[in-house]
């Protein structure tokens, strides 16, 4: 009982190298099996196991982070192409008026689409809810919220929220959704969950706000949505619809902060993201000196330096101690010079 439950967190990670399709089909069994165990509670507790190890953990969230930009990324690619197929195929005239070869060359794409809508969102709608129940634990949840993952699990929870309830949502209305396993509504509510989950946490209204993805009126509809449907309840939907003026107030505060380094020394910048470090290392197999949290993001996918390829791993980063004290004393002056106008 101890053992089941943070091996099966373990294992789908690991398979993130296996073949695409047999990848697909480990992580679906996997993720039944997670969710019948997080339902019972013999199980329950032998979950947080695995939330005592970061590195195992970490492998596990990016293989979730993962698996669903991949398959949103299929799914809602594919879904629009069947929808104009199927609008294409309703209209007598127009499809009447195609060759047979270019009804055959139509009709062969329109049904290799629907095999990978029809293999991709069963594990789309299992991961979501596996991330779903695993955000219900404050301890689970404070690891989604580490440096090298908080970004990530934003990026792509508002690219699936852009998705359902942005402008292009129409597109994705095909004939007979529930053949593909295509539920809309559940989807949103799962997303919504998710969003409740980790709404009243400062670093999520954070990283919300420095998202591309993010939009006041995206943030603004799908809470006017969730509540029309009625897919949260209580507590939940009140977290939820905070969200979007919290997510300004935090934006003001970024804005100043990011106003302070506008004109910071370019060894002060990551050399990757061009922002402001917070946690400068220095890379002994390149010496170059980076973001201790863009490294590590960029280690959970790719064991090498990104400036030579050299193999890499967080351990044998080095604290940039010396650059680290000349930008405290940096940002602290320009704070002081800030201040200073404000109160003139």
């Amino acid at each position: 009982q101890e053992s089941l439950a943070p091996s099966l967190l373990l294992l789908y990670g690991e398979v993130e190298h296996t073949g695409y399709y047999e990848k697909m089909g480990h992580r679906a069994n996997i993720a039944s099996l997670l969710q019948f165990l997080w339902e019972s509670k013999e199980h329950r507790n032998a979950f947080r196991i695995i939330t005592q190890n970061k590195t195992s953990f970490t492998t596990f969230a990016n293989g979730i982070m993962n698996e669903m930009n991949s398959l949103i990324v299929t799914v809602m690619e594919k879904l629009p192409e069947i929808r104009s197929v199927q609008l294409r195929m309703a209209n007598a005239q127009e499809w009447g008026a195609l060759s047979e070869e270019e009804r055959e060359t139509v009709s062969s794409r329109h049904e290799d689409n629907e095999q990978e809508v029809k293999r991709a969102l069963p594990l789309c709608n299992k991961t979501l809810k596996m991330l779903g129940f695993l955000s219900t634990d404050s301890d689970i949840r404070s690891l989604f919220l580490m440096d090298e993952l908080c970004p990530r699990l934003v990026n792509m929870l508002l690219h699936v929220l852009t998705k359902l309830v942005g402008a292009k949502g129409m597109e994705l209305k095909v004939d007979n959704p529930e053949s593909y396993n295509f539920r809309p509504k559940e989807m949103l509510s799962d997303l919504c969950a998710i969003f409740s989950s980790y709404a009243d946490l400062l670093v999520f209204q954070e990283h919300c706000a420095k998202s591309g993805y993010y939009t006041n009126d995206l943030m603004t509809k799908a809470v006017k949505t969730c509540s029309k449907l009625g897919l949260l309840k209580d507590k939940s939907m009140e977290v939820f619809a905070a969200l979007p003026d919290q997510v300004q107030i935090v934006s003001k505060t970024i804005e100043s902060d990011e106003a302070l380094t506008i004109d910071a020394p370019d060894e002060f910048l990551d050399p990757l993201m061009l922002t402001f470090m917070k946690d400068p290392v220095l890379l002994p197999t390149s010496g170059t000196i980076i973001d201790r949290a863009t490294i590590k993001q960029h280690l959970l996918n790719d064991p090498n330096d990104p400036f030579n390829r050299k193999e890499l791993s967080i351990d044998m980063v080095e604290p940039a101690t010396e650059l680290k004290e000349r930008m405290t004393k940096w940002l602290e002056q320009k704070r002081a010079e800030r201040d200073s106008k404000m109160e003139e």
